[in-house]
Formats: C-alpha cells, structure tokens, sequence
C-alpha cells in the first residue's frame, strides 16, 4: 500500500510538471526552438552529473558504457538521444509559434501510435478494439488535415519520434538515471559546438529571468523523468495508464486558459475523434490486463 502511495504521488507530480511545460517554453519564446533546445540540452547534461556525483554513480556509469559497448547494444542508445532531442525540439518549436493545442494533441495521438509500432516492429496481434481505436484517430488526423490544408506534420513526427524513442529504450532497459545521462551525453557535443559557433547571440545577451530559464531546462527536464522512473516500478499498470492522460489534457487547457489558443468546434471534432479512439483503447487495455492477471491466479 505504502509502495503504491510512493508511485501514485511520483507519477501526478511527473505528469503535473509535463503537462505545465506549455508554459516554461512559452516564456522562453524570443529565444530560436534551436538555441533553447541546445540550452536544454547542456543544462540537463550538468544536471546529472550532478546526480550521478551524488550518488555515486560514476563506477556503475563507465561499467554500463563498457558493457553496452561490449554488447553492441550502444547504438541503440545513440539512435535514442537524437530521437527523444528530436521530439524535444519539436515540442518546444510548436510551443513558441502558438502550436501547443497541436502539441497536446500529439500527445494524446501517442498511445495510439503506439499501437501501429508494435504491430510494425514487435510483430504484436492487432485487436478489435486496437483497430477501431487506431482507426477514429486516422479519421481524426484527415480531418485536421482537411480543416489546415495540409498534413499536421509537426504533431505526427512530435508522436513518432516519441513511440520509436519508446521503441529503442525496449531494447535496451536501464535505470533512469544512466538512461538519461547516456542519451544527453551523445548529443551534448553537437549541442556544445552550435551553441557555441553557430547559435545567434550568447546565453548572456537575454534578459535575467530568461537566462535564469535556460539554465533551469536542464533541472525541469531531469526531475520529472526521475520521479516517472519511481512511478513505474511502485505503480501498477492500470492506474499509469489513466494517470499518463494527465499530461495532454492539462498541455490543453494550458494552451487553452493560459496561453489563450484558439479552440474552435472544427478543433474539438478532431479531438473528439481522438478522444473516443483513446477510450476504446483504455477499455481493451484494461480488459486484457484483467484477463491476463485472471489467468496468471
């Protein structure tokens, strides 16, 4: 009991920063998607070292490098810190050009997209519910495309880059800690390099609440991911699969309320679409998990 109290309050507080993430970008938005990405990028670096200092990590962090290495295994871990960069830069590129209900969105088509990679790649069975599932968030999708006159390519390549990130961190499952601290050091360097040759304007030529900002990304970034990783070990799977809902919907109303995007009826009839493909989804998932637990007594 006491384990799933730990997991429930880790997992809304992970969710709750995630999903007021709107906001920490949307103040940052005189600064290039490019620069903050990067920012972000150096700072989330620093930040966990300082973890891995703390808690003397740094013995377990060059064995888990030797034997990724030994194994072949560490490309993977490469194609993963430019996937999760990409879905970063994404996110905070729709987030300063007035995108976040797209972002949300994104989000919400996630879990769904999910879905089409296992059967892709994990060769996992399609069910009914999957399928019906799958297929309002398509007709969700054509109509957005329909209403813009074009294909909402940041919002599907935002869900992709996440799934398939997802995907890669399957193959090779580390502590959150290491996880984090492997995927930013492969694309620190290139961070490093741009900020400091190519970027426009330094990290100083901002006001001091927007450097304060930048120097914080890294801190925002690490310590939600930190407390998903307590969640998932202490919460089981039904409860993590309603509470990941939170997310999307407060980056909506964030958008919403705070950020005073429109949200018109043409907007919510693609998100009724996708809405309804998310409920089928969660009552099939939660049926299979039933049947399985009933079948493991």
């Amino acid at each position: 009991m006491e384990n799933k109290k730990i997991g429930l309050t880790t997992g809304l507080a992970s969710y709750i920063i995630w999903g007021l993430l709107p906001i920490y970008w949307g103040l940052l938005h005189i600064v290039p998607a490019m620069n903050t990405l990067s920012y972000r990028i150096v700072w989330s670096m620093a930040t966990m070292l300082i973890v891995i200092t703390v808690q003397h990590d740094w013995r377990t962090l060059i064995t888990t490098i030797k034997d990724l290495f030994a194994a072949k295994k560490l490309r993977w871990i490469v194609m993963a810190s430019f996937l999760i960069s990409i879905n970063w830069f994404i996110y905070i590129y729709m987030v300063g050009h007035h995108q976040a209900t797209e972002a949300s969105l994104g989000y919400y088509i996630m879990p769904l997209m999910n879905i089409v990679v296992a059967v892709l790649f994990l060769h996992e069975s399609l069910s009914r519910n999957k399928l019906i599932a799958i297929s309002l968030a398509l007709i969700g999708v054509i109509i957005l495309t329909i209403q813009s006159g074009s294909l909402p390519l940041n919002t599907l390549l935002m869900a992709a880059s996440f799934c398939l990130y997802g995907l890669i961190k399957k193959q090779v499952p580390l502590p959150a800690t290491m996880s984090l601290t492997l995927e930013t050091l492969f694309v620190f360097p290139i961070a490093a390099i741009y900020l400091i040759w190519f970027a426009p304007g330094s990290i100083f030529a901002y006001t001091s609440s927007v450097t304060t900002l930048l120097i914080f990304s890294g801190v925002i970034t690490v310590i939600p991911l930190l407390l998903f990783a307590v969640a998932t070990k202490n919460l089981d799977f039904i409860t993590l699969s309603f509470i990941q809902y939170l997310n999307p919907t407060m980056q909506l109303l964030v958008a919403v309320l705070l950020l005073h995007e429109a949200f018109d009826v043409h907007k919510l009839i693609v998100f009724a679409f996708i809405w309804a493909g998310i409920i089928i989804f969660a009552i099939g998932s939660i049926r299979s998990y039933r049947q399985s637990q009933n079948f493991s007594k």
